[in-house]
């Protein structure tokens, strides 16, 4: 059977295959961007922990040279955090490494100063300015 060229009985499964693969990548990419967002909003949520807990552990530890004691923490957080909350990181290496990348992103601001800024301080700047 042909149709404006094409020859149906042979094209029609090989074109069928085609859709189905791109249909499963697509839940594919679909379910791992439900993920990430999964990790994201976690990370989110426990930013001002994990930021003040890799300022302890990086400063602490050889003034600042060593972050072994701050990727275990990382590990833990993961293990005990994202895995349990039923976002499976460690059965994707790409998953993973965003998610790594994703709490470096979250806590990157770990050595700046923690002094609340004061609004008086705030209003003399302002005036300064004027």
């Amino acid at each position: 059977m042909r149709t404006t060229g094409r020859n149906l009985l042979r094209d029609l499964p090989i074109e069928y295959a085609k859709r189905v693969k791109a249909k499963a990548a697509l839940a594919s990419t679909s379910w791992h961007n439900e993920m990430l967002a999964l990790s994201e909003s976690l990370i989110v949520k426990h930013a001002a922990e994990l930021t003040g807990r890799r300022r302890q552990l990086t400063l602490t530890s050889n003034h600042g040279l060593g972050d072994s004691r701050w990727l275990q923490e990382v590990e833990c957080f993961i293990d005990q955090v994202i895995d349990k909350s039923g976002d499976h990181v460690r059965s994707s290496p790409e998953h993973l490494r965003a998610v790594r990348w994703m709490i470096a992103s979250a806590t990157a601001q770990f050595s700046l100063p923690t002094l609340p800024l004061s609004l008086d301080r705030e209003s003399a700047v302002v005036e300064d300015a004027a």
